[in-house]
């Protein structure tokens, strides 16, 4: 039982946190039917991502082998059942379709759409340099789409923008990971032949300062303030530029960026920067400081 438990990887389930972002954002995190439209729909996206990431261990289990860590996973090493795990992945989509079929259509198709994607990385796209970080980048943007739809209100250009842009930065770090640390890494990944650690450190730097930008100006935007009614979104901005400085840190000197999960996890700095940002935006939003 417990091999299968590790299959559903509920430690990354922090990810589906992005489908939460319209809730705050758009002022309804004190309402009731809100916040159980974005519970129903971040608990339907925490069953779509476990089966997606079982799907993924059964069509990689040979390349995990060759991996110094994956190759633990209970896919690769054996622990598991490839007929049971099929089993539990498609219980887990079905469960999810489930749900996001009682919150609305929209919510359907946005849960639809990430397990398409994310298929079709799997399948395909994961061996296709630079198209396979966006297709990563996409999940969750679809996230956040997702947590839009499930309450009834519009996806801000700027969100979208960060979200996307932050996407890709984390992807990228994740490709520099295992270009860096793993021996004959082409083996285990294909498409990492066609990246350099150069190029890898170039997208990095872009993204992040993308990332950056685009939340400068929707904090600083004469819309944002006007919506809110206080200038103090300003404020996070130290919060969040701490939590990609730090994240990179763990990039570059600590030699991580397998998985950005493991990292908040096991970064207690970046975990405690996320946790404070969090209650700070709440605070400045919903008591108008």
């Amino acid at each position: 039982m417990l091999q299968y438990l590790r299959l559903m990887r509920i430690p990354h389930w922090i990810k589906n946190f992005f489908i939460l972002a319209p809730l705050v954002f758009s002022l309804h995190f004190m309402m009731l039917p809100s916040i159980l439209m974005s519970v129903y729909a971040f608990a339907a996206f925490c069953l779509v991502s476990s089966s997606v990431y079982i799907l993924n261990d059964l069509i990689d289990r040979e390349k995990d082998r060759l991996h110094p860590v994956k190759k633990h996973r209970p896919l690769a090493s054996g622990k598991a059942s490839p007929a049971a795990a099929i089993i539990l992945a498609s219980v887990l989509f079905l469960g999810g379709l489930a749900i996001t079929y009682f919150i609305n259509l929209n919510t359907l198709l946005a849960y639809a759409g990430y397990f398409a994607v994310i298929l079709l990385y799997s399948l395909f796209i994961k061996n296709e340099v630079i198209l396979d970080v966006f297709f990563i980048a996409l999940g969750f943007v679809l996230r956040v789409v997702a947590g839009a739809a499930a309450i009834g209100v519009g996806l801000s250009n700027w969100i979208f923008l960060t979200t996307l842009f932050i996407s890709l930065f984390l992807g990228f770090g994740k490709r520099r990971h295992e270009l860096v640390l793993i021996e004959d890494s082409h083996k285990h990944r294909p498409v990492l032949k066609d990246y350099s650690v150069l190029l890898l450190d170039y997208m990095i730097v872009i993204s992040v300062t993308l990332t950056i930008i685009t939340y400068s100006l929707y904090v600083i935007d004469p819309d944002t303030i006007a919506r809110f009614g206080t200038r103090s979104l300003l404020y996070t901005l130290p919060f969040v530029l701490y939590g990609l400085f730090r994240y990179m840190y763990d990039i570059y000197r600590k030699e991580e960026g397998g998985d950005p999960a493991d990292i908040v996890i096991r970064d207690k700095h970046i975990l405690a920067d996320v946790a404070l940002c969090g209650i700070l935006v709440l605070v400045i939003l919903y008591f108008k400081l």
